[in-house]
């Protein structure tokens, strides 16, 4: 690598607590990250998620403080789908630690990594711990309980699912949980409705008044769209959604016991009112997580998009259309055939011309020694547009450019 490049080149280090180690702002340095960023991408794409965990974490580290590519929004991803396990240090210990959830975990515990994002209308400066990310606070959880830490991965799950509840319905409806069925394990609609609360738009706008909760608000609720979308497969397995109910069901429920005991204690208090008014939860989301608003959704997925949908040639909406059997549709020529077409009475008519006087008129066109070839309008639409873009092909009825 040119030595401007490396991390350790006095010129690109900060100058603030040594915490950026690489300026991307440099003209150099930019193309490295977008490289860096382009390998870890390929190789989650290729199922290779300990290389690109390997990868987000170098380069993550070359700006902490600054995260300009947004790894921290995809790292947990590649840490829990690398599963990679460490080596076993007593025989009760069969298959070891997995290295991606202990990596999650250990990240986190150091708080390390914090969220920092200067408002340029404000001149603010706002700053949150790592768990503020949703992504992260559901990864944590999951990193704890696939470690088999039971209680705390129960109390990490119960903050997360308090702090951001619009991720439970996204994730139930991305993995198609049917949330209608009741049976004695899982009761959905006793549970849901507490959440679904924090969807609707109208409820929240009634309480973010100010502008800076809107703004925090909408890159809160595009943080979770890019959490969901790509982590939703770790969370359909039979287990992990029976845990996620039950953590649910004791954030609408948990209160419920202590709250009828007091009712009963209190003097006057009707035995009766067992009821309580139904719970309703809301996402807080703190105004750093800004910093990531302008991410593109695009870049944390599993498949490159080089062209628009409208732009594509072989778009079923086009093809299917294409397709279609249409006598009058016109037919491509080559070799300057007549405008008349390519039936047996024309072919017949122009054996009656002299040879030469052919060769002639080839020769004007610039088709001097080329067969007369009828193409089939109907042939795949594929072999067609390509054949359109020889420079001897035309379409009957249709001037040839000059």
């Amino acid at each position: 690598l040119p030595s401007s490049l490396l991390p350790s080149n006095s010129a690109n280090n900060a100058e603030a607590n040594n915490e950026i180690f690489m300026d991307i702002n440099r003209q150099p340095n930019s193309g490295f990250f977008a490289c860096l960023f382009r390998i870890m991408q390929t190789s989650g794409m290729s199922g290779c998620h300990p290389n690109a965990l390997a990868v987000g974490r170098y380069l993550l580290s070359l700006d902490p403080l600054r995260d300009p590519m947004g790894v921290l929004l995809i790292l947990d991803y590649y840490a829990l789908a690398s599963r990679r396990a460490s080596v076993a240090l007593s025989e009760e210990e069969e298959d070891g630690l997995e290295l991606g959830a202990s990596f999650i975990v250990d990240l986190v515990e150091s708080e390390k990594i914090t969220i920092n994002w200067e408002d340029d209308l404000t001149s603010r400066h706002h700053k949150c711990p790592l768990l503020q990310l949703p992504s992260w606070a559901f990864s944590y959880a999951m990193a704890l309980y696939r470690l088999s830490r039971k209680e705390e991965s129960d109390q990490a799950l119960k903050t997360a699912l308090e702090t951001f509840p619009m991720v439970l319905p996204k994730l139930l409806e991305m993995n198609k949980v049917n949330v209608q069925a009741r049976s004695f394990q899982m009761d959905w609609p006793t549970v849901l409705p507490a959440f679904n609360h924090d969807l609707n738009a109208a409820n929240i706008d009634e309480v973010n008044t100010q502008i800076e909760a809107r703004v925090a608000r909408a890159a809160g609720e595009h943080l979770v769209r890019i959490f969901v979308e790509r982590n939703h497969k770790l969370w359909k397995e039979n287990d992990v959604v029976q845990w996620m109910y039950s953590c649910s069901e004791k954030v609408v429920k948990g209160d419920e016991p202590q709250l009828e005991k007091e009712a009963d204690s209190g003097e006057g208090a009707m035995s009766t009112s067992t009821e309580l008014p139904p719970k309703q939860l809301t996402s807080t989301f703190s105004p750093a997580l800004a910093r990531y608003a302008q991410c593109d959704p695009s870049d944390y997925e599993d498949r490159f998009r080089t062209f628009p949908p409208e732009a594509i040639a072989l778009d079923p909406n086009l093809v299917g259309p294409a397709l279609v059997h249409d006598h009058r549709r016109g037919r491509f020529l080559r070799g300057g055939q007549a405008r008349g077409g390519g039936g047996m009475m024309e072919r017949e008519m122009m054996e009656d011309v002299p040879a030469d006087l052919m060769e002639q008129l080839r020769g004007m066109l610039g088709m001097a020694g080329n067969e007369v070839d009828l193409l089939d309008a109907d042939s795949p639409i594929l072999q067609l547009y390509l054949q359109s873009l020889l420079p001897w092909a035309q379409v009957e009825g249709v001037r040839p450019p000059r």
